[in-house]
């Protein structure tokens, strides 16, 4: 390895340990939201909806009351180099379910040979991308659910676990003199 590719990669895992460290696990929200919004990130990224897939985060995680930061920045898992992974895996368990004809070498050979005429393009395009849209959302649906299921009893459990060692409570000590200072009570245990 070159000495500026073994710069980049500890550079890269000091940003992951600083956002994983001081962004999530001392967040001023409680377990529950940010497994929350991990979770939701994880199941929006497993999903073909590049482009899409931030404002979704943010949508859902409203929606759910979870926390929006953490998603936005985990849905940058599926990126360009991670994407066809990850997507070819979810269409081969989803073609294992739909049990349609594979996607052969002659397939891909006809997508560069459309019939003449603007409709008849556009019609053979589309049966094209059908031919992988349904097994690639199917698969998609079901590695997603459980990544989604997995990440959020594992970050759950590894939040409550660390909180707890850390401070004694599940609350950082910046939320706890907040809620102090409104005259609130901290919750229980």
């Amino acid at each position: 390895m070159t000495r500026r590719f073994r710069a980049r990669l500890r550079l890269f895992r000091r940003c992951a340990l600083r956002f994983v460290i001081h962004d999530v696990l001392h967040a001023d929200d409680p377990p529950h939201r940010l497994a929350l919004g991990i979770a939701i990130a994880m199941f929006i990224t497993f999903t073909p909806t590049i482009g899409f897939q931030m404002a979704l985060a943010v949508f859902f995680a409203w929606l759910l009351r979870a926390n929006k930061a953490v998603g936005v920045v985990l849905v940058w898992f599926s990126n360009p180099v991670t994407i066809l992974p990850i997507f070819y895996f979810c269409y081969r368990i989803g073609h294992s379910l739909v049990r349609g004809d594979r996607v052969s070498w002659r397939w891909w050979a006809q997508l560069a040979r459309p019939p003449l005429g603007w409709w008849d393009s556009v019609q053979f395009y589309w049966e094209r991308f059908m031919h992988l849209a349904a097994p690639l959302w199917i698969g998609s649906l079901i590695v997603a659910t459980v990544v989604g299921y997995a990440s959020y009893y594992i970050s759950y459990y590894a939040i409550c676990g660390y909180r707890l060692k850390r401070w004694g409570t599940l609350l950082p000590p910046s939320a706890l003199r907040e809620l102090e200072r409104a005259g609130a009570k901290p919750p229980p245990m």
